[in-house]
């Protein structure tokens, strides 16, 4: 199966424009299970729009957390890119990888419905700082709990994030665990996290692998870690390099989950994989 996140495959093409129009923001209050994206795509902006906003460093946040969503920086440039579309591609896995919501997508290509054609390109906004209009309601998560009382981040965030599935219950093991196999060497990556159970995507790996029968799949660029070594990734646990993906290239892994849900929960996260004999 080829894996088929996100990658500027056609290259970079500077297409920018220049916006220089205000809107005013409106505010969010985080819910236990929020993510960013979460909320970036139920409130279509994007996930920069929120960091930018809220000066967040990371992609970290909290229940009872106030966030400004719809805020637009003045005169903010913007870089478009083209994405070559491959077998495979849903509008949903493109928008995951690049940090922007369906809805965008479908906007900056002037697209009606969520078809896309292997070999057609889409226009993606880099970095987007574009403006939106002002938002006259701030939609809620339906996931989240409206009772949820008063609570301090790290007393209630990480048990409620458990809960949200089985797979991911059993895939959140302790970052300082080591595997209890020999270790022959070890990296740091940038890990995404990819599901068959998104819209389009097959369940036969590259390697050929049915993740049906073995969930248990990294894809990776064999050039670093070769299809077929096992591996122990920090956060994940013990899987096979069995897949590839166009955007995998380098020191960068796509871990698999179970659901599209995992996925979101899981984000981009800077991890280290052990090698194992």
């Amino acid at each position: 199966m080829k894996k088929t996140v996100v990658t500027i495959a056609a290259g970079l093409v500077l297409a920018g424009g220049v916006g220089s129009t205000q809107a005013s923001a409106a505010e969010y209050t985080v819910k236990p299970g929020d993510s960013l994206w979460k909320i970036s795509n139920e409130n279509n902006v994007s996930i920069n729009q929120i960091k930018v906003a809220n000066k967040l460093t990371s992609n970290l946040i909290f229940p009872n957390q106030k966030l400004e969503v719809g805020t637009a920086a003045p005169e903010a440039t913007t870089t478009a890119k083209t994405y070559t579309i491959v077998s495979g591609d849903t509008l949903s896995k493109i928008a995951l990888e690049n940090s922007v919501t369906v809805a965008e997508l479908k906007k900056w290509n002037e697209l009606s419905s969520d078809l896309i054609i292997a070999g057609n390109t889409l226009k993606i906004i880099s970095d987007s700082q574009e403006t939106v209009a002002p938002k006259q309601e701030v939609k809620e998560s339906t996931s989240s709990n409206s009772s949820v009382q008063e609570q301090q981040p790290t007393q209630k965030q990480q048990p409620q994030q458990k809960s949200n599935s089985n797979q991911q219950s059993s895939q959140s093991q302790s970052s300082s665990k080591s595997s209890s196999k020999s270790v022959a060497k070890e990296i740091t990556v940038t890990a995404t996290a990819y599901s068959k159970a998104e819209p389009g995507m097959g369940h036969i790996t590259a390697s050929g692998i049915d993740l049906n029968d073995n969930p248990r799949v990294i894809a990776v660029d064999p050039s670093v870690i070769p299809l077929g070594t096992k591996v122990y990734v920090e956060g994940y646990g013990e899987a096979i390099a069995a897949d590839t993906g166009g955007a995998i290239k380098g020191n960068k892994i796509d871990v698999h989950m179970n659901t599209v849900q995992a996925c979101y929960n899981w984000g981009v996260k800077t991890v280290k994989v052990q090698i194992l004999n």
